[in-house]
């Protein structure tokens, strides 16, 4: 009975991929045509490492929204990380290693704070996750005074400023964890569970799926992401500082709901993420190379959040239409048949 419906979700899905895709490359080479410097290796180098720590932190938010939920404390997460790690390379003389791991375990237990507050309370994800983007927030601007952290080494310098092969590091990392994650939640078992959960909490209850586990485990991949995309920022930046990441979250939602994620949950892939990175990455380029005014850059990715948003739900609703009218003609054909 479910067939119809998930064909047409399946076949609308591809028609928005087309488009955001069509959309982008028009962008992109419009711009090329119309001031010439848009597709240099050098431009768009800077294209891509201008998104790509919101791009991280988008892979994570996908898995939390597919589950019907939402994570905005990943910008706070994000300082965070950028600040731990400094202080304790350069004030506790921790080593790369220890400082990196001590660092992502920090952010992967916030996000498991996260999540037990949120299954534990059952209080909405956007309440849990604004206290603590407050609470890290004043934590973060609490123990550097407002100042900044700097004073790497050109060893750690090199996971934000290094090359591989001509590719910058966290380009790398970011191709490499969308490519590991999307195939997990493409084939994993555990994976496959968040769209069970985002489609009917009650009914993956019901069907035996550990609800309370996998958002647990969902909300620390998130965090532990963002704790990524810090490590790497302050590597690049050659600082840490308490503002860095700030409208992060936002970005990053804005890239899930405009790669076809449902807002509400049940639907997205890391592919479409992907896309909507890339798309928020070119509209920025775009606004920097023509000399526009880049506040209205936010116009736009907001209109487009808006847009995503609505299309969404939408589709939700026509597929629930869709189904509801196949189950009916399911429902008249038994009883014709009983009838005669």
């Amino acid at each position: 009975m479910h067939v119809a419906p998930r064909r047409l979700f399946e076949n609308v899905i591809v028609v928005q991929y087309i488009g955001l895709v069509c959309v982008t490359l028009l962008t992109l080479f419009g711009f090329q045509a119309a001031f010439g410097n848009v597709l240099t290796r050098a431009n768009l180098e800077v294209l891509a490492m201008n998104m790509v720590f919101e791009g991280i932190m988008a892979l994570g938010m996908t898995f939390v929204i597919i589950t019907g939920g939402i994570d905005i404390s990943v910008a706070s997460v994000f300082a965070f990380s950028e600040i731990l790690v400094a202080k304790l390379m350069v004030q506790a003389g921790f080593a790369i290693v220890p400082a990196i791991l001590v660092t992502l375990v920090a952010a992967a237990a916030i996000g498991a704070l996260n999540g037990v507050l949120i299954v534990l309370f059952r209080v909405h994800p956007l309440i849990i996750t604004m206290g603590t983007l407050l609470t890290l927030r004043g934590v973060n601007l609490a123990i550097t005074d407002g100042h900044s952290v700097s004073g790497f080494s050109d060893a750690f310098l090199f996971l934000g400023q290094g090359k591989i092969l001509g590719i910058n590091v966290p380009i790398l990392f970011f191709a490499g964890a969308a490519l590991v994650l999307g195939v997990l939640l493409g084939q994993h078992r555990f994976f496959r569970q968040l769209y069970f959960i985002g489609g009917g909490e009650r009914a993956a209850r019901l069907s035996g799926v550990n609800v309370s586990r996998v958002k647990i485990i969902i909300y620390m991949l998130s965090a532990s992401l963002a704790g990524c995309a810090g490590i790497m920022a302050a590597a690049k930046y050659g600082a840490a500082h308490w503002a860095h990441g700030n409208l992060a979250e936002l970005k990053a939602i804005a890239a899930v709901a405009i790669g076809g994620a449902n807002i509400n949950g049940g639907s997205g892939t890391i592919g479409g993420t992907v896309l909507g990175v890339i798309f928020l990455a070119v509209v920025h380029n775009a606004f920097v190379t023509s000399a526009v005014n880049t506040f209205w850059y936010d116009v736009v990715s907001g209109m487009m959040l808006l847009i995503a948003v609505l299309l969404s739900r939408f589709i939700a609703l026509r597929n629930a239409r869709a189904l509801l009218g196949l189950k009916q003609s399911k429902m008249d054909q038994l009883s014709a048949t009983s009838k005669t």
